[in-house]
């Protein structure tokens, strides 16, 4: 007798809410404005670290990549939550819960 092991499941994802599209614009802002914060930063202290304090994940990130690698770090960040702010206000208008 040959039987067929269970199909897995799904996973059942988290229903879309307004709390989450919040957050997720929080996010988003966030992550846009640091990497603008940063930018400045570095462009006004032309290339002296002395005068810019980052923090403990900043520095090891600015040690690896150099400043690009910070803000780019940012800006993935914002493009996180401004993506999911999206999908989650798609979902909640279409009625998908």
């Amino acid at each position: 007798m040959q039987t067929t092991p269970e199909r897995p499941t799904p996973e059942e994802k988290e229903p879309a809410s307004w709390t989450t599209v919040i957050w997720m614009s929080v996010v988003a802002l966030t992550g846009f404005g640091f990497a603008v914060y940063r930018f400045l930063q570095f462009s006004q202290a032309a290339g002296q670290l002395n005068t810019v304090r980052l923090t403990r994940i900043e520095l090891y990130i600015y040690r690896a990549t150099g400043e690009w690698g910070v803000i780019f770090v940012f800006i993935i960040m914002g493009v996180f939550g401004l993506y999911n702010a999206i999908i989650n206000v798609r979902q909640l208008r279409s009625g998908k819960r």
